[in-house]
């Protein structure tokens, strides 16, 4: 994993325009994994996760941009984090991360 972009975090690039613009940050993240299938892999083998290109929802929902033809590297993956639980959701984060290196 690498990339990781989420405005909320000082150290992200975005953080000073986002924090004058927002009250709250958002729940859109990104970051990169070494390859299009393992970014695949991440999305379609993670539990709480939905493989779609809406960020309308209440559930956790993930997409690779390069499939609609976004200037993105092919591992990269744009997630907007839902209303699940929030330890049940790194959770399964976590262990589709973890299913990727083993």
């Amino acid at each position: 994993l690498s990339g990781l972009r989420c405005p909320g975090l000082e150290g992200d690039p975005s953080h000073n325009l986002a924090r004058a613009q927002m009250e709250r940050f958002g729940f859109l993240i990104s970051f990169e994994l070494t390859s299009e299938e393992k970014a695949e892999d991440f999305i379609n083998n993670c539990a709480l996760i939905e493989s779609a290109t809406s960020f309308g929802g209440v559930h956790t929902s993930a997409e690779r941009r390069s499939k609609r033809g976004d200037a993105v590297p092919p591992g990269f993956v744009r997630l907007a984090v839902g209303c699940e639980p929030v330890e049940e959701l790194w959770q399964a984060i976590e262990a589709s991360l973890d299913r990727l290196d083993g």
